[in-house]
């Protein structure tokens, strides 16, 4: 422990954004739509909760989701910006902000540029007109390489591009074409994200559950083929990254690092805690207002939860999870034996175990069996 007796180092920051001009037909975060009213409460909140952080740690990567953050007016940039700058200790390693192609302008990435920002994540999606419709984006693929070119010009040295898969009528050809439209382009970065139907979004309400797992799993095969024979090293399963440019956001995510959630429905894991930001501007902003922040989801993390989530989250990254010194170790260790490395599921040398391309295909149902047999 440090001398304020938080548990980890070190400190992130994350910035929910909630709005979204017009919401995509998969999406299932909370959002609401802009309005003069609601963007001026939310930046006075935002600011309050931002200074309200009593933490004398820097922050080693900060990262603006949403929602759609590229959809802030330059004023609101500016305003939030200063007021993490008077936080800022030291410049954060990693400075994110999430974009849209269809929200962007050359003066709003300047804005974001001079105030520190140093990643970009542009939410292409598809370059597929059909699938994009599909999707509910209200955006053209020129447009996406457009705002690219913005992304450059400005200067920008660190991109990530993301793209969805297993989209309603998706075919390999077209999964094939975006994939060769995001490496053309030369981002450092690149995530996949296989579509997922979320309960009472537009598209589960049209098309149901349209998964299929064999569909899928052969699509996301081909992304693991493909996007490492263009230099980009896959080192968690939806993310791919050219050496040194992955996401020390995601990276601490998954290994249960210490980060503060500020906005409406923004998550946290912070000082032995992990909990969540109501979900409602409103009610947000009043507790913030009044130093009484509404939670939800509150749950006190013990040394052993943190361990099997370390477990259970490491796996998903492909340099997987060293077992030594974990409570956990001796029986994921039998477990992965008996079933796992039998089955090419898993490696295990020297306590350090890694889900082969094969296992990683089945991450989500490792990680349940992982979890009822620790519980």
């Amino acid at each position: 422990m440090n001398s304020q007796g938080k548990l980890y180092t070190p400190l992130g920051l994350y910035v929910h954004v909630p709005f979204c001009a017009v919401p995509c037909a998969y999406c299932a975060f909370y959002k609401e739509r802009p309005t003069k009213s609601s963007l001026e409460r939310y930046i006075t909140a935002i600011c309050q909760e931002i200074s309200q952080i009593d933490d004398s740690r820097a922050f080693d990567s900060i990262y603006f989701g949403g929602g759609t953050p590229g959809i802030l007016p330059i004023f609101a940039i500016d305003q939030i910006a200063d007021t993490i700058h008077q936080r800022l200790h030291q410049e954060p390693k990693e400075w994110t902000v999430e974009i849209a192609p269809s929200t962007i302008s050359q003066e709003k990435l300047q804005h974001w540029y001079d105030a520190g920002v140093n990643r970009i994540s542009m939410g292409i999606q598809s370059f597929q007109p059909e699938i994009l419709r599909t999707l509910g984006r209200h955006q053209t693929p020129m447009a996406a390489r457009e705002a690219y070119t913005m992304i450059r010009q400005v200067g920008f040295q660190n991109v990530g591009l993301d793209l969805i898969f297993a989209a309603p009528g998706q075919t390999r050809k077209q999964l094939i074409q975006d994939l060769t439209e995001a490496v053309v382009l030369r981002p450092e970065h690149i995530s996949t994200y296989c579509l997922t139907y979320e309960a009472e979004t537009p598209m589960t309400q049209q098309y149901g559950d349209g998964a299929d797992e064999v569909r899928d799993s052969g699509l996301y095969e081909l992304i693991c083929e493909t996007l490492p024979r263009c230099g980009f090293q896959q080192y968690e399963i939806s993310n791919f990254a050219y050496p040194g440019f992955e996401s020390l956001h995601n990276l601490s995510t998954w290994r249960m690092g210490e980060w503060i959630g500020v906005g409406p429905s923004a998550s946290s894991q912070y000082c032995s805690r992990r909990y969540t930001n109501v979900a409602d501007l409103a009610r947000w902003a009043q507790g913030v207002f009044h130093y009484k922040p509404e939670r939800t989801d509150i749950v006190e993390l013990t040394p052993e939860m943190l361990a099997l989530d370390r477990i259970i989250f490491g796996l998903r990254t492909t340099e997987g999870v060293y077992l030594e010194n974990n409570v956990h170790a001796a029986l994921v260790s039998d477990y992965a034996r008996q079933e796992l490395l039998p089955r090419g599921f898993a490696t295990l040398q020297q306590q350090q175990l890694r889900l082969t391309p094969k296992g990683r295909l089945l991450c989500d149902a490792i990680a349940r069996e992982i979890f009822f047999r620790v519980n």
